[in-house]
């Protein structure tokens, strides 16, 4: 309690100690949010991009009254999240599990996947500026793990004015408390900033009333520095680090409490720390150098006790403790022309990523230090791109030198067309590629209940992905616009890594034959200048495992629904934003009889609210709205393919509705 208190006061003695008001330059937010980085040769205008990219901007996380990326995501069509109460967030996109979506701040992978996933909810959106989605193999461009799409988030950088600052506080009826604090200081070509972030998650006891709740107590702590120096117009250097940590309470239910009671209790703390480096370099000829240097750290310790309540001590289990850490490196060049009104431009690229694992249930046999293991990827990659008249064509592919498994060539093409009309297509073919995590390669966990192994003989799994896009202004006309955009995808994943049970507590990291996933959307755009705008998505995907020893249909089709709508009136003054999101039943697999067995979860529906109000010319911005609306807590499941079986066979989804309200204050 000590050293959160003192964490609080520093925060609010960098707030107090700036005095000048933060610009809400309207004009400046939308020219930054027209600019997307991800996958492109340069920064360019989002029309302009041969992949579709789509992007969420603080003005739609401030709306939302959201605080971290699981919750951001949570509204999005073909990206679905669920929750676990100790491991965190799940996602995937397209029928892709999370393993083939990479996430990266800057640019730069975060490393610290549990099962498999990153945890959405510990990244904080304090100081993210936007959010940029792309959906489709991006291997090309950014190596393993992107097999699936990319979600890149960019921090904010760039201030108006030569000192602001800004304290933020959010509260909810459900024990969740945040905190948050930015301050910075711009002058003569440099930039620097500084944000920290407190959150409080202490749960409303649930009907079991016991110590051992659905959702467990969780705190975090974070914070961010970037310095930055901009010489002239044609350099940049940034620095940039980033701290997290977080603790998770897993209390058991008190045993024998008539007769010296006890319990078993877990707690699991979580750090993250990361630095980078960014320097970007204009040649005299417009062209683009751009360096990354990168070094992320993510490190889990889990203590397990017997709490003995009569004498209010802990002791700890011998044998049942646990400490696992990653530490990732990455070196990135790249050298980029993209010229305005030129036919043709490239990029070349040299990257080096590599990854060192400890944890004592590792076990590497050609490790020369017990409980570690490594891997390394170096990929050189190259792309082009052509303009002729309505037509834009790219095509590269990435040539990866991997540690364990020798070389890989990865190909990708796309093609835009711009008609005369308000009507323009996209079209992609990209493979993709992704290496086994130290993990599926060298797990060992083998106890009384468990018996859960690695296999060092995985291959690495490899894919196809076909996607294409229409998109109709059918109504340009101001002040109103409506917009149809039609998209279609196909996945094929070749040996995908799955962890097969093989007994009743038995289960090994296997490649098996194949994994098929398709499908379609379609999105509805209205708005009437700032006043109202519309979002509607339709989404079908299908499901499809070639495994022969699984029992299903050829295809599994899932639909999602996903609604926005978002008022403003006063110019701006007011905002209400409501969405709403069905997703369709999901299929997962599960052991029965040594039988590969496929069942489906129910759909199930979130519905939330806010709405805001900006006072004070715009200084104060109050929020208040409710979350899940429906009261949506869990859902009636087969579970029994996980290593953690629940005797109730629910899936959890949420811990209720819940109210909020919050309030930002600019200084």
């Amino acid at each position: 309690m000590r050293q959160r208190a003192i964490f609080f006061l520093i925060l609010l003695t960098l707030a107090n100690k700036t005095f000048c008001q933060v610009s809400k330059d309207s004009t400046w937010s939308s020219f930054l949010d027209q600019v997307v980085v991800t996958a492109q040769f340069t920064p360019t205008e989002t029309r302009e991009t041969v992949n579709s990219v789509r992007v969420l901007n603080r003005k739609t996380i401030e709306q939302r009254g959201v605080l971290n990326l699981q919750e951001l995501l949570q509204a999005e069509p073909n990206l679905r999240i669920s929750q676990d109460p100790i491991l965190g967030s799940e996602l995937s996109i397209n029928g892709l599990k999370g393993e083939n979506l990479k996430i990266l701040i800057d640019g730069v992978p975060v490393v610290g996947r549990l099962n498999g996933n990153v945890d959405a909810g510990q990244i904080p959106l304090s100081s993210i500026q936007k959010v940029e989605i792309i959906e489709g193999a991006q291997s090309l461009l950014y190596g393993s793990e992107a097999s699936g799409g990319v979600i890149n988030l960019i921090t904010k950088k760039s201030q108006l004015h030569t000192v602001n600052a800004e304290i933020h506080g959010q509260f909810e009826n459900n024990g969740f408390r945040n905190l948050s604090v930015m301050a910075g200081f711009a002058k003569r070509g440099w930039t620097g900033q500084l944000t920290g972030n407190i959150q409080d998650f202490v749960p409303q006891p649930d009907t079991s009333m016991g110590r051992d709740q659905t959702w467990n107590p969780k705190r975090q702590q974070s914070a961010r520095a970037m310095v930055r120096f901009q010489p002239n117009t044609k350099t940049d250097v940034r620095m940039t680090a980033n701290v997290l940590t977080e603790t998770v309470d897993n209390l058991g239910d008190i045993r024998r409490p008539v007769f010296k009671p006890y319990a078993f209790d877990d707690y699991y703390l979580t750090e993250r720390w990361d630095i980078q480096l960014y320097s970007d370099r204009w040649t005299d000829n417009r062209d683009l150098i751009q360096t990354t240097l990168g070094w992320n750290h993510f490190g889990r310790t889990k203590r397990s006790y017997r709490y003995d309540v009569d004498t209010d001590q802990n002791t700890l289990l011998p044998g049942l403790q646990d400490t696992s850490s990653a530490e990732g490196v990455m070196a990135r060049l790249t050298y980029a022309r993209d010229r305005a009104g030129k036919p043709v431009s490239f990029i070349v690229g040299l990257e080096n990523y590599f990854e060192l694992a400890t944890g004592t249930r590792l076990y590497d046999s050609l490790s020369p230090i017990p409980n570690r293991a490594m891997t390394n990827d170096v990929g050189l990659f190259a792309s082009g791109k052509v303009k002729y008249q309505n037509w834009v064509g790219q095509a590269g592919a990435r040539y990866t030198q991997n540690l364990r498994y020798g070389s890989a060539l990865v190909p990708s093409a796309w093609l835009k067309w711009q008609s005369s009309l308000p009507l323009q297509a996209r079209f992609s073919w990209a493979y993709g590629f992704r290496s086994p995590s130290v993990k599926e390669l060298f797990f060992s966990f083998i106890d009384i209940n468990h018996y859960v192994i690695g296999n060092a003989n995985l291959q690495p799994e490899k894919s196809v992905n076909l996607r294409a896009e229409l998109t109709y202004e059918a109504v340009r006309t101001s002040p109103f616009q409506f917009t149809v955009i039609a998209s279609g995808f196909y996945n094929q994943v070749n040996d995908r890594i799955i962890l097969t049970a093989l007994g009743p507590v038995h289960y090994e990291y296997r490649n098996v034959e194949k994994w098929n996933t398709t499908g379609g959307n379609v999105r509805l755009q209205f708005s009437w200048n700032e006043f109202i705008r519309i979002q509607s998505d339709v989404t079908y995907t299908g499901f499809h495992n070639a495994m022969p020893d699984v029992i299903q249909a050829d295809y599994l089709w899932s639909p999602d629904v996903t609604n926005e709508m978002n008022i403003s009136w006063g110019e701006g003054i007011w905002n209400w934003n409501i969405w709403h999101k069905r997703t369709g039943r999901t299929p997962y697999f599960y052991n029965q009889d040594g039988r590969t067995l496929q069942g489906l979860n129910d759909a199930w529906n979130m519905l939330n609210t806010s709405l805001t109000v900006r006072l004070f010319k715009q200084k104060v911005r109050l929020n208040a709205g409710v979350k899940n609306i429906l009261n949506v807590r869990q859902l009636q499941a087969n579970n029994a393919n996980g290593i953690h079986i629940e005797a109730s066979n629910q899936q959890n989804l949420h811990w209720g509705r819940t109210f909020f309200t919050g309030i930002t204050w600019t200084i």
